[in-house]
């Protein structure tokens, strides 16, 4: 169960698709549709300018799996109780929105 990021202008992306943020927040509580969802744990490259941000990123490394997600978008068939089941979730590189997103 993996994340696979599109968004390589992420702080927490490693340019491979893989995402090290401690917890993805994915919104849409009212989404029916992908572009309705929002990954909010997106964060510009450039905080890494920001010498307190880039070290507390850079404390203890982890690749992010689907179990990181807490998800708000309640239509998702994908969602229970705010976790994600999803087998692999696809963020898009230039939205942000959750491409797992599947209305139920």
């Amino acid at each position: 169960m993996s994340i696979k990021c599109g968004a390589h202008n992420c702080v927490h992306n490693d340019n491979n698709g893989n995402c090290y943020a401690g917890v993805v927040n994915v919104r849409g509580t009212h989404a029916l549709t992908t572009d309705e969802t929002l990954c909010r744990s997106f964060a510009d490259q450039d905080l890494k300018a920001d010498a307190e941000f880039a070290t507390e990123f850079n404390a203890a490394p982890k690749k992010a799996g689907v179990n990181n997600i807490k998800c708000s978008a309640c239509h998702c068939k994908h969602n229970d109780h705010q976790k994600c089941y999803a087998e692999d979730v696809q963020i898009n590189h230039v939205t942000a929105s959750c491409e797992t997103f599947e209305q139920h």
